[in-house]
């Protein structure tokens, strides 16, 4: 969801004291939490907004994905926001 930010094969680090989705109020894109997503079958990193139970996962904008919405706890769960990167820059 977050290509062409964050490549495939990407390794993140996440703090699993940060679960809580913070809906607003980041200066620029860059300063907006990343969450990484545990769903039913996969895991997702991802920006986010939640209302009450519904969490929309917003994907990048440049990326091909479309946003979705899961019910937390049903459907998915924030573990934590990513506050590490590990990627390759080159293929």
């Amino acid at each position: 969801m977050m290509v062409p930010l964050l490549r495939p094969g990407s390794i993140v680090q996440f703090d699993d004291t940060r679960r809580r989705v913070v809906n607003q109020g980041w200066p620029t894109e860059s300063d907006r939490p990343i969450y990484f997503i545990e769903l039913r079958y996969s895991y997702e990193c991802c920006w986010c907004y939640q209302r009450g139970r519904a969490l929309t996962l917003v994907p990048y904008s440049l990326s091909p994905c479309a946003p979705r919405t899961v019910r937390v706890p049903d459907d998915g769960q924030v573990l934590g926001q990513v506050v590490g990167v590990a990627m390759r820059i080159v293929q």
